[in-house]
């Protein structure tokens, strides 16, 4: 379904992390939407993979989102004929450690807050101070519950509460140019990661009033809202889409929330 939002412009969205789970869904969705999208990956063939199954408005790159230069080269070529770009969705990320601080690797630990954390903020610098000369233009990050209900993933959640925190406070420096700048939070997601580590969904589940995993699709839905017109005045904004697991968290010393 094509947004009325967009005012009949075209326009293109890059995506990091977008050759799989959260970043592809929304890539579908930008396109769905009559956008096209520009597609970020570490993994250079996968980023093509998803490039010819997203279809003519597709573009992808390969890019590594922790090197500047890398980043810039990627984007370049990405958006390169391509109609202005008035979005950016940062989803790149990595594998935590869930290692305790006394164990956890010390390059483990700069890998995943340097993916994530300086992964969006360098991503932010590479594309947001275009859209701010242009005066318009939309920045999701993608932080996690965990930012605020932090677990045994120490390297993650740290990052994740950084991601949160870098984006309010883009919020403010771009907002008045146009831009506004707000994070998704997503829960328990099935992506690849999930499904390839083989885990137990029994407790995770358990935890959520929905009583199931979050879908890829579902998370780009709340991400084409905030990129959208539909959510002008909404800037600086931090919002879980989780299936009800914050919100349930306070249950649990008493039994746990009422399953009917």
């Amino acid at each position: 379904m094509k947004s009325t939002g967009t005012r009949g412009r075209r326009f293109t969205v890059v995506i990091t992390g977008g050759a799989s789970g959260i970043g592809l869904a929304t890539a579908k969705r930008v396109i769905a939407a009559g956008g096209y999208a520009a597609v970020l990956d570490l993994d250079g063939a996968r980023a093509d993979a998803a490039r010819r199954k997203l279809g003519p408005r597709a573009r992808a790159a390969a890019c590594d989102v922790t090197d500047e230069a890398s980043l810039r080269a990627a984007v370049t070529n990405a958006t390169k004929g391509a109609p202005p770009v008035t979005g950016l969705v940062c989803a790149a990320g990595c594998p935590p450690s869930r290692k305790p601080l006394e164990t956890m690797d010390l390059e483990q630990w700069s890998r995943v807050v340097d993916t994530h954390l300086k992964g969006t903020m360098l991503a932010c610098r590479v594309v947001g101070p275009a859209m701010a000369r242009r005066g318009r233009g939309a920045i999701v990050t993608v932080s996690s519950v965990t930012a605020e209900r932090p677990g045994p993933a120490l390297d993650y959640s740290a990052a994740k509460a950084g991601v949160a925190n870098l984006t309010q406070a883009l919020a403010a420096h771009w907002g008045a140019k146009g831009v506004r700048v707000n994070a998704v939070a997503p829960g328990w997601t099935d992506t690849p990661f999930i499904r390839q580590k083989g885990r137990d969904r029994a407790p995770i589940v358990a935890a959520m009033p929905i009583g199931r995993l979050i879908e890829p699709e579902e998370i780009a839905e709340v991400i084409w809202f905030l990129l959208s017109p539909a959510s002008s005045a909404i800037i600086g904004s931090f919002i879980p889409c989780d299936g009800g697991y914050m919100a349930a968290a306070g249950w649990a010393p008493y039994g746990g929330f009422p399953r009917s």
